[in-house]
């Protein structure tokens, strides 16, 4: 069977993952996921794949249910031998911007853009995360300074996780212009073959209310 990926189209999460599955050349069904309803009336199917129950979560072709975007794309990469180090201490680097980007983009960028599009969140928390954020986009923009992408010459999914809500940077009324270093390389990961943006890639059911907190 192909794989299916539970998500949304305004989870910058779900679209790493459906654009490491595209780029990689892996045909997927999308099932999105309604994220203005609470967690325990979301779809039964979803809620035995992803264990948080929250997007993404992908059912792999051998029926393996894995959930959390990060771990998703490690999956992948070791499953499909692409997106990944070509050396067991490249694939070291490769988790470490994994684990990186779960504690320090995660945690910035995707917030203060919901605030703004969808649930205002405040002035104080606003502020945090763009402090936050601007450090995020200054370590990012010292890593790409010296290679074309974070691990080396070639796109892995380190890339793949670290640029996915960057996409969105106007949403949250962010200008990337003072990281030079981060908008060349996104704009050679718009370069790559099969690349997409979110919202040609995923699927535009269940738009998100005014005042929805997932």
């Amino acid at each position: 069977m192909q794989p299916i990926l539970y998500c949304h189209r305004e989870s910058g999460h779900s679209y790493k993952v459906a654009l490491a599955l595209t780029l990689i050349g892996v045909p997927f069904e999308q099932r999105p996921v309604d994220l203005n309803l609470p967690r325990a009336e979301r779809p039964d199917d979803f809620r035995r794949a992803s264990m948080f129950g929250e997007v993404p979560a992908l059912v792999d072709e051998d029926g393996l249910a894995v959930c959390q975007s990060n771990a998703i794309l490690d999956h992948l990469a070791r499953r499909h031998r692409a997106l990944d180090g070509a050396t067991p201490a490249a694939k070291t680097r490769v988790r470490e911007w994994l684990a990186w980007e779960a504690n320090r983009i995660a945690m910035s960028l995707p917030h203060l853009r919901f605030s703004r599009r969808f649930t205002p969140a405040g002035d104080a928390l606003e502020a945090y995360w763009t402090h936050r954020m601007h450090a995020d986009l200054d370590r990012l923009d010292l890593a790409l300074g010296v290679e074309p992408f974070l691990v080396g010459a070639a796109p892995t999914i380190a890339d793949v996780s670290c640029c996915g809500y960057l996409f969105w940077a106007d949403q949250a009324e962010v200008d990337l212009a003072p990281w030079p270093a981060v908008t060349a390389w996104l704009e050679r990961i718009r370069s790559l073959p099969r690349w997409q943006a979110p919202y040609d890639l995923l699927d535009d059911r269940f738009p998100i209310r005014p005042g929805t907190r997932t």
